[in-house]
């Protein structure tokens, strides 16, 4: 079972050989507006997180990374998945409620998103809805 597994600000450097490559592609893919040493410089600052899609069972282990960005507003606080790419996203899709949980603990009130045509269908059924082509969810008690 592949899981998001969080690393901490002092680890992602361990981790880069692995994630570098999938972010880079996944920056492309949304108009380059950001490089990846961009990304690097939020991930080390604290103002990013970074998650590693693990499946332990699998020769090849890593199968993709997200990168989080918890984003402050007057009244509200979201958690920003910021970049979302992997191999069969089937196997690790379903698993975002490990990324609620850790919004929750972070105070957010809403998870959203800003992504292709094609995530929305996947995240329409964990009541994700297209507001401006950006998706978003409120997070519950």
């Amino acid at each position: 079972m592949t899981i998001p597994v969080f690393i901490p600000t002092e680890n992602i450097k361990s981790v880069e050989p692995f994630v570098n490559e999938s972010i880079e592609k996944a920056l492309k893919y949304s108009g380059n507006h950001y490089n990846l040493e961009d990304v690097h410089k939020e991930l080390y600052k604290g103002k990013a997180q970074l998650w590693i899609l693990w499946n332990e069972k699998r020769k090849n282990k890593y199968q993709g990374c997200i990168v989080t960005k918890i984003l402050k507003r007057s009244n509200t606080k979201s958690l920003n998945l910021f970049i979302v790419t992997g191999k069969d996203k089937k196997s690790w899709q379903d698993k975002i409620d490990t990324l609620e949980d850790y919004a929750k603990q972070e105070g957010c009130t809403h998870l959203e998103t800003y992504a292709r045509p094609g995530w929305s269908r996947i995240l329409k059924k964990y009541n994700y809805k297209i507001t401006h082509y950006l998706l978003e969810r409120k997070l519950e008690d």
